[in-house]
């Protein structure tokens, strides 16, 4: 029988440690394990229930000692061998379980963190997984335990993030886009027009002349939406942005843009960004935090500096003219996942180091 596995993350809707979780927790059932998952609920819980996963309602960021005190009933009850957490607030609480029942602890690191006394606390974690080189770095500079920390990068599913021509116009025939029109996809919350790059791809189709045909797909939601709304229209370019909200098979979607763009302010990986390179679409992101190691400028797409909007334009300019550029570029970025960036080369990573820990 495999090791029993509870994984941990705040809530359960769609987002890149959500994304994570449920990844890893199909790939882990797949592989033997026996896996658990608790968080504070949320739309991809149904997901869990189709497979035959148990799900517990534990509320992560009500109370860090509340949300330990049930997860040490899980853990006895069901004979946990490591709780795998994911955010700061549940590598908290994993850790608070740790000193009353010595469970190993794993917890993966989405973002920068050892912002604060409590989340220095993490140091005590058997293992501490970056999703980048960029956060190892950063969590060695404030004083995490160096030998502690591995990086792993985020993988996919390359099954289902896998291009599929007949997919091509279903999006465009929904939202009238033409067939022809250059379209831009951005695929993020929505919880202001700044930090992931809505309002400068806003700004893009209102301020070039060169970009007046094009057309933009927003794919999420968020506290914003009604002002990316509000902003479209009063730029006048309400009729070629279109919200197409929370998608779970955003797969099916990419098919029918032309590019992903990501000019976030700041990125710790970008997993948008690989599967959009999966599904042979060529990516454009701002050069900042860790999206330097997810694609090689010029090769399956292009790092912009940040907030140099002219650079963003022209790179997209380029993209919209050169249709063979496109596809080459686009094959390329699904040659790089393929390498680096599959479920698989994750779960590999993942298993060794698993096997290291001892209870």
């Amino acid at each position: 029988m495999g090791k029993r596995i509870l994984l941990v993350v705040p809530r359960f809707n769609i987002g890149g440690a959500e994304s994570y979780v449920l990844t890893i927790a199909l790939a882990l059932r797949k592989a033997g394990f026996i896996v658990f998952v608790a968080s504070g609920g949320g739309m991809l819980v149904k997901r869990l229930e189709e497979v035959q996963i148990k799900h517990f309602f534990v509320p992560i960021r009500l109370n860090a000692k509340f949300a330990a005190t049930l997860l040490k009933r899980i853990v006895k009850r069901y004979e946990i061998d490591i709780i795998h957490a994911n955010s700061a607030a549940a590598g908290i609480a994993a850790v608070l379980v740790k000193k009353e029942i010595s469970v190993p602890v794993v917890y993966t690191a989405h973002g920068v963190f050892g912002h604060n006394q409590a989340e220095m606390t993490l140091n005590e974690c058997d293992k501490i997984i970056c999703v980048s080189e960029f956060v190892r770095e950063s969590a060695i500079s404030r004083g995490f335990n160096k030998d502690k920390l591995v990086t792993i990068y985020n993988g996919i599913d390359i099954d289902k993030f896998n291009p599929k021509k007949e997919n091509n116009n279903i999006i465009r025939n929904k939202f009238n886009i033409p067939e022809a029109a250059f379209t831009i996809a951005i695929v993020s919350r929505i919880k202001n027009l700044r930090d992931k790059g809505h309002g400068d791809l806003l700004n893009i189709l209102n301020r070039y002349k060169d970009a007046e045909n094009w057309h933009l797909l927003v794919i999420g939601k968020g506290k914003a939406l009604w002002k990316l709304r509000y902003e479209s229209w009063r730029l006048g370019i309400s009729d070629r942005v279109h919200l197409a909200g929370h998608i779970v098979d955003v797969q099916k979607v990419l098919d029918g843009i032309d590019v992903v763009a990501l000019p976030s302010q700041f990125e710790t990986f970008g997993l948008v960004l690989t599967e959009a390179m999966a599904m042979e679409k060529p990516v454009i992101t701002y050069a900042v935090g860790g999206t330097p190691e997810v694609l090689e400028n010029g090769k399956e797409g292009f790092l912009v500096g940040k907030n140099n909007l002219d650079a963003l334009f022209e790179r997209l300019k380029f993209l919209s003219k050169a249709n063979e550029e496109r596809l080459v570029m686009g094959q390329a970025g699904r040659n790089r996942v393929v390498e680096y960036f599959t479920s698989e080369v994750m779960l590999e990573k993942l298993l060794r180091l698993y096997s290291e820990l001892k209870r």
